[in-house]
């Protein structure tokens, strides 16, 4: 929950401050993320404080509707500050600018498509040999020889889910099949989708697919996709409107000429309809779990290449004490080592180089993002698969 809030508090500072500075587009798209983690927040909270948080959330996404990103000049009307930083919107309303129309509907699908290829391959990805050789093999290999795939009847294309606790490289390992690809490749963060389109997610899912299948060859990844395929059964109108249209979207994606893949990743499976687990839809899925050591090696000696370093310092064993940490972890704490021996350098104004020490006083504060726990849960949700 802690991430949740903070990210909250970040969408709204930020969307709160493009409101008062009038950047209308900004302003509407920040406190739309900001709602749609603060409803998160509220799921997991109880009692009062759960009805303050929805309602907060509801007043955000009123004051969000309210905002026309093209208008110029101040949004006249006036509102009360809640305590959690939004504003209750009377009066006049403002036209919904993500209904647009006519040419614009064609640019709501435009904007996900990654033009530049990203320049990531699977060489760059530590360890994960394994998860390596199902991609190639289930993903890969189909798109690049299409013809040895159609003689033994294999399926190129289809859906693919990453999933795994944060900071496992799902998102990189993404951009390498983007890359190894020749593929037009539409890059989606969920939330987005639920935040700027409230209402209307269920148009813009159409909207995306069809343009992936106007691609010759497509790969569209959807990041968070526990956003926009939750579990139903709640009093989400939104939801219960949105999941069919996903469905009814993948369940074609072997129609037409075009081959599409779907990629998808988050860190909830448990959160997702069993319906999108099906195959045929997300019907492959794929674990990306915790660097190994040789995976750990390999992340210290990158990121200290060309560092100026004692001799005592064994990379093996920092490799071995960094055991339990993730990717994003382990590049975090070589950063903050770093920052010791370069601030001394500055400081004292001679050579310095990274120390033993400056390891070991790092490592201390180093808090692992996953814990036993999370662990434990994907291990039991696995069982099930």
């Amino acid at each position: 929950m802690r991430f949740l809030l903070e990210q909250f508090e970040k969408y709204r500072e930020e969307g709160m401050a493009a409101h008062k500075a009038g950047r209308w587009a900004e302003a509407r798209d920040n406190l739309f993320k900001a709602a749609e983690y603060l409803l998160r927040v509220a799921k997991e909270s109880e009692g009062d404080m759960r009805a303050r948080r929805m309602e907060n959330a509801q007043k955000l996404l009123a004051l969000a509707k309210s905002i026309d990103p093209t208008k110029k000049g101040r949004v006249e009307g006036r509102g009360a500050r809640d305590e959690a930083g939004g504003t209750r919107p009377e009066g006049r309303g403002q036209r919904d600018e993500a209904r647009g129309g006519g040419e614009e509907e064609g640019e709501d699908a435009k904007r996900w498509v990654v033009t530049k290829k990203p320049d990531v391959r699977f060489d760059d990805v530590a360890g994960l040999e394994d998860v390596k050789e199902v991609i190639r093999r289930r993903v890969i290999y189909p798109f690049q020889h299409p013809e040895i795939t159609k003689r033994y009847k294999k399926k190129a294309g289809g859906g693919v889910l990453l999933y795994g606790p944060p900071g496992t490289g799902k998102t990189m390992i993404a951009k390498a099949i983007a890359t190894e690809l020749d593929a037009t490749f539409f890059s989606v963060k969920c939330s987005d989708i639920m935040s700027k389109w409230v209402g209307e997610a269920e148009q813009n899912l159409k909207k995306l697919f069809d343009a992936a299948r106007a691609s010759e060859r497509a790969v569209v990844f959807m990041d968070e996709t526990e956003a926009i395929v939750a579990k139903r059964g709640g009093d989400s109108t939104v939801m219960n409107r949105v999941i069919p249209e996903f469905l009814a979207q993948v369940d074609g994606l072997e129609t037409g000429g075009s081959t599409m893949l779907l990629l998808g990743a988050t860190n909830r499976p448990w959160d997702m309809d069993e319906a999108a687990l099906r195959t045929g839809r997300f019907g492959e899925l794929i674990y990306i779990g915790l660097p190994d050591p040789a995976a750990r090696l390999w992340m210290v000696r990158r990121a200290l290449e060309g560092i100026p370093m004692a001799d005592d310092i064994s990379l093996e064993d920092l490799a071995q004490r960094l055991d339990g940490c993730t990717g994003a972890d382990i590049t975090g704490f070589v950063d903050r080592a770093k920052d010791l021996p370069y601030e001394r350098e500055i400081v004292e104004s001679k050579p310095s180089r990274l120390e033993k020490a400056d390891l070991d006083a790092t490592l201390a504060r180093t808090r692992r993002s996953v814990n036993a726990a999370l662990l434990a849960k994907y291990d039991k949700w696995r069982e099930v698969r």
